[in-house]
């Protein structure tokens, strides 16, 4: 279901999103491109050179590059709310699919996986529906700098994030590096907020929440 629906508020309106080639993506009325495959990255092998400088020692294998996993569930415990994620691509129109009901989230697939060393993990969500009452973000115009955000991995690993900063941008000013994927681990909680606009049936603005990742 698209995110203007049955007055479900649209995420983001005219947008243009970092891409890493090719057509920009579209979340809502703007183009987004193909999700790509989220399987992990396997850890590289060990070479002679590591071998040879004692970083790895003979016989040995390197220990596993985690690479991140995809999210399947989204815990704010500081807000006793828990959430199921799901994958979210596009519909035939090149616009991004938010899940219903809004008691449940949306991982946008092209960006990072959650605990992925480089990039930005999405995680979207409408804040209410008419039909479907309150959404699990709806919580986010309250979250404060300190709180824990955790994302469980689809093979079981928990992957600890703490909030770092809370904006509020109109839809169209919402920053394109909102949606990195080359640049610092980081996580980014996304839902309406603002004005509601009964003749567009949507919000005017966007709440965005910073988390970084717990070492």
């Amino acid at each position: 279901m698209f995110l203007a629906l049955l007055g479900l508020a649209l995420l983001v309106t005219g947008v243009v999103l970092v891409t890493t080639g090719g057509q920009a993506p579209r979340v809502g009325s703007t183009a987004v491109g193909d999700v790509p495959s989220a399987a992990p990255v396997p850890a590289p092998p060990v070479s002679p050179a590591q071998v040879s400088s004692g970083q790895v020692s003979s016989g040995q294998v390197a220990p596993p590059v985690f690479a991140g996993e995809v999210p399947v569930r989204l815990d704010l415990p500081d807000r006793a709310v828990t959430a199921p994620v799901v994958p979210v691509g596009t519909g035939p129109d090149g616009a991004l699919f938010i899940p219903d009901p809004p008691q449940t989230v949306g991982w946008w697939a092209p960006g990072a996986l959650a605990g992925s060393g480089t990039g930005t993990v999405v995680v979207a969500g409408h804040v209410d529906s008419r039909l479907a009452g309150i959404g699990a973000l709806a919580v986010l115009p309250d979250l404060t700098v300190g709180e824990h955000v955790v994302l469980t991995g689809e093979r079981g690993a928990v992957l600890p994030y703490r909030v770092v900063a809370r904006r509020e941008f109109v839809k169209a000013a919402l920053p394109p590096e909102t949606f990195d994927r080359a640049g610092a681990p980081r996580l980014v909680l996304i839902t309406c907020g603002g004005r509601f606009d009964r003749s567009t049936r949507s919000y005017e603005d966007n709440i965005v929440v910073y988390a970084e990742p717990v070492a």
